[in-house]
């Protein structure tokens, strides 16, 4: 898509579904010309059957009138209503001699439809001619009541078309709609204007003899239109005289070729020559509306006296109407304001992109980007502190949608700094969310340091998106502030892997530790994330977690060799890992034996190189090490036949039983660690139900390593659970040990830990459908200690296949303050989980009242909100 040109007056509604140009692809798509207005040409646009472009030259205008014409021509896009040509984007030339308008394209018009009827000498219908009237009059009353502003700030109502004439009015493809075009110098109706516009044969007299413009004006031009059907030519009133001849007082018009009554007493009704006595749009089109000349009803307006009657009666009473109005005009126009409401509310249903016009006037205009309207309403002042029903202002919307002008135009004027929406976001937040680096710089010193409801800034939401020009913009505002879950911007760009942003952000937040005492490196390195860990590792090598543990022994453990290699010349002094313990850790034996010197040394965790060796898998090192270290590790010789699942040897030694290492592990925990049935069927029986420090039995060791057939020989130890309050089921179930879970979930089913997670909770997390089958009947529904489901897990982390297996059993539970699944997929705009939600949450409310809609709104989640559609 095209950006906004620098000389666009307004750019299009773009959620009304027109594209955007800007100057050079609209000069590329130019195409043949498809008509010439009072004003200028219009032209096709190829590639885009739907659209037109007109041109309106500029040379030879002043700079008052230019003003002038460039703010008639910004209002022209606030319009919204079916009988006007739609406006979507004004683009300026890069000289100014040019403006072009992007508007929808018709092909018929009134002028080619009275010429068909005229070549065929086929006359037009009354009934036609009466929709078309009523249309047009409705049109009109719309614009004779548009209230604003003009170019100087002085308020107005109601806007004239100046050039009513058949080429103008447009008719849709069906024929059923007509639409007024050719507004590029429509004028405020308050000012008493004298600059003559349109075609002359169209013209009221007032306006041919003294060059004046009324709304009356309008009212006469569409009697012309209307003379014009019903003859198939226009009137010859002034017959070759001068209009001040032939208009005078006694003036009545000649109507002899009209032949339908009612329309020639509407006619009657309109050639008047005081403006004051011609019937307002409004007041034509209820009569229009109400009008029915169809067979004998035609017949009986020229013969029936009765009728004739109660016509002249419906123009009394409409007279007395109007003069009511008239007297209370501001109940008027208050009254017009929520017929409008209502309106806008009815096609809002019908069309849900139409919801932009139920914002307030200067929240549009900053959603819109119209620049003109911004500054006219700014200055105004009255409008800066609206809000829309999510609580958010205009300058919220300008930051929402990038765009930097309205930005500018609104920041000094709200009065209070860092004001935020329902959902807690500022308009900085806003636009550090969407990427709009531009706005943030404008932002960033007013509204800093501000948090919404998990305890984010703005530097977060970006760090987390990894928009790192906005990371670099605010980390000098913003940093080392924490979330609710002690998260730092760092940490969440980290754990996102977006490098280029934690690039930017180690200089500010290296260190920092979250609530589990874990640094970003940490992170970084459990996962094994090379890059990430040779960005972070100069800056937070060294640091332990709560249990002691460095980014080096989170990456061995979770089998990251390569960022375990990069972590051992960082941290090997830090962890009082030895070369020794480094290369035992890897299974390297010939680097063990060339630092053999180092043996018997503990970690500050108490561990042997033979011990890390045996965490690890790493036969061969455990051989090796075993006359070097299997004293200082207390390792028995029952604990070696175990690990090694030396049957004979375990005989031999059971005398040995109950032994328990540096680590607390027995010769049982080693040989279900290792997957050694017959060594675990000899050992059980001396030493089953024990545990390791950590709390860990025989059978969790074996369910972490999916050996189903010890799990089997072990299941006299279910129910246990370690320090974390962990069982073997739950092990089993996040690595996705299938048949494993199969044997514990009869014994295990529906446990928690002290976070309140379930084994189903692991499985939705790791998107484990086996899992999730076999766990749904016993675990379904259970909520953790926020009150989260499975369900919800699945859906945060967009596992689909998870979330479709959960959905019949956890729809519609809400956790600790009132969110759904559906509310936080839409927060992670996690497409496909919110169309599988949308439909059963889509209408429940959180705590404070938000759907889930609310929150995509809020968060600009586009696409989220097109599915709500």
């Amino acid at each position: 898509m095209i950006d906004k040109d620098a000389h666009a007056l307004d750019p299009p509604l773009k959620r009304l579904g027109a594209p955007v140009f800007d100057l050079g692809e609209l000069c590329e798509r130019e195409g043949g010309v498809l008509g010439r207005g009072a004003f200028g040409v219009v032209r096709s646009i190829e590639g885009y059957p739907g659209l037109a472009a007109k041109e309106v030259r500029l040379d030879g205008l002043g700079a008052s009138a230019l003003r002038s014409l460039r703010f008639e021509l910004a209002t022209l896009t606030t319009f919204s209503h079916p009988g006007i040509l739609r406006c979507h984007q004004i683009i300026e030339d890069e000289d100014g001699d040019l403006i072009h308008i992007i508007m929808d394209r018709h092909d018929t018009s009134l002028e080619t439809l009275i010429m068909k009827h005229m070549r065929w000498r086929e006359p037009v219908s009354a009934e036609p001619i009466i929709a078309f009237a009523a249309q047009i009059t409705g049109t009109l009353a719309y614009l004779h009541g548009f209230c604003g502003m003009d170019v100087d700030g002085r308020p107005y109502q109601g806007v004239i078309h100046r050039d009513l004439n058949p080429a103008n009015v447009l008719i849709s493809e069906d024929g059923n709609r007509v639409v007024l075009a050719d507004f590029g110098l429509c004028r405020s109706a308050m000012a008493s204007g004298t600059t003559r516009a349109g075609s002359p044969a169209y013209m009221a007299p007032e306006t041919l003899i003294y060059n004046s413009t009324s709304p009356a004006s309008d009212i006469w031009a569409l009697g012309v239109i209307i003379y014009e059907l019903a003859a198939l030519k226009r009137p010859n009133f002034l017959e070759g005289k001068e209009p001040k001849d032939v208009f005078i007082n006694g003036w009545k018009p000649d109507l002899s070729d009209v032949k339908n009554d009612f329309i020639r007493g509407i006619l009657e009704r309109i050639f008047v020559l005081d403006p004051e006595r011609r019937p307002p749009a409004k007041e034509l089109a209820s009569l229009l509306q109400k009008s029915d000349v169809s067979g004998n009803r035609q017949q009986a307006y020229g013969t029936s006296l009765e009728d004739r009657c109660m016509f002249l009666e419906a123009i009394l009473k409409d007279a007395n109407a109007r003069i009511a109005a008239l007297e209370g005009q501001c109940k008027e126009h208050l009254a017009t304001t929520k017929v409008l409401e209502d309106k806008i509310a009815l096609l809002t249903i019908n069309n849900p992109q139409s919801e932009l016009l139920l914002l307030p006037r200067l929240i549009r205009a900053a959603h819109t980007n119209s620049i003109e309207t911004v500054r006219m309403l700014v200055e105004g002042g009255d409008w800066v502190s609206k809000r829309d029903e999510q609580g958010r202002t205009a300058l919220m919307h300008a930051a929402q949608q990038g765009h930097v002008e309205p930005v500018r135009l609104l920041v000094e004027k709200e009065k209070e700094k860092g004001l935020q929406d329902r959902s807690g976001r500022t308009a900085l937040m806003h636009a550090a969310h969407n990427n709009h680096s531009r706005v943030v710089e404008i932002l960033a010193a007013r509204e800093c340091r501000k948090t919404y409801s998990n305890g984010r800034t703005a530097l977060m939401i970006a760090a987390e998106r990894g928009h790192t020009e906005i990371v670099a913009a605010l980390a000098p505002h913003e940093k080392g502030l924490v979330d609710s879950s002690g998260n730092t911007a760092l940490m969440l760009a980290a754990s996102n892997a977006h490098t280029e942003a934690v690039r930017v952000l180690v200089e500010h937040e290296k260190g920092a530790r979250d609530s589990r005492g874990r640094t970003a490196l940490m992170t970084a390195a459990q996962r094994g994330d090379l890059e990430m860990v040779k960005v972070l590792a100069e800056h937070e090598k060294g640091i332990t977690d709560e249990d002691g543990h460095t980014a080096l022994v989170h990456a061995a453990r979770a089998g990251h060799r390569e960022a375990a290699e990069l972590l051992m010349e960082h941290e090997k002094d830090v962890t009082d890992w030895t070369m020794l313990m480094c290369a035992a850790t890897l299974g390297d034996v010939d680097m063990v034996s060339q630092h053999i010197g180092e043996r018997g040394q503990k970690d500050k965790r108490g561990q042997t190189a033979l011990i890390l060796a045996a965490q690890n898998g790493r036969d061969d090192v455990v051989k090796f090490l075993m006359k070097y270290e299997g004293g200082a590790s207390g390792w028995t010789n029952l604990i070696y036949a175990a690990y090694l699942g030396d049957v004979n040897a375990v005989k031999d030694n059971l005398h040995e039983k109950g032994c328990k290492d540096i680590t607390g592990m027995t010769a049982l925990m080693w040989a279900a660690l290792s997957g050694h049935k017959e060594c675990v069927r000899l050992l059980f029986e001396k030493e089953g139900g024990m545990r390791d420090i950590e709390g860990n039995t025989a059978l969790m060791l074996a369910a972490v390593r999916g050996h189903e057939q010890v799990v089997e020989l072990l299941k006299e130890e279910v129910g246990m659970q370690d320090v974390g309050g962990r069982t073997a089921l739950m092990a089993a179930t996040f690595i996705g040990h299938i048949d494993c879970v199969r044997l514990l979930l009869e014994h295990e089913g529906a446990m928690q830990d002290k976070n309140g997670w379930t084994a189903l909770m692991l499985a939705a997390l790791t998107n484990s459908t086996k899992c999730i089958s076999l766990l749904l009947e016993k675990e379904g529904g259970v909520q953790d200690t926020g009150g989260h489901t499975a369900l919800m897990y699945a859906v945060q982390f967009n596992n689909k296949d998870a979330a479709k297996l959960l959905l019949e059993k956890e729809v519609g539970i809400q956790n600790n303050v009132g969110w759904t699944a559906l509310m936080l997929a839409v927060e992670s705009d996690n497409i496909e989980c919110v169309k599988l939600l949308m439909e059963r949450e889509k209408d429940i409310k959180d705590t404070s009242g938000i759907t889930a809609l609310d929150i995509a709104m809020q968060g600009n989640h586009k696409e989220v909100i097109s599915i709500f559609r």
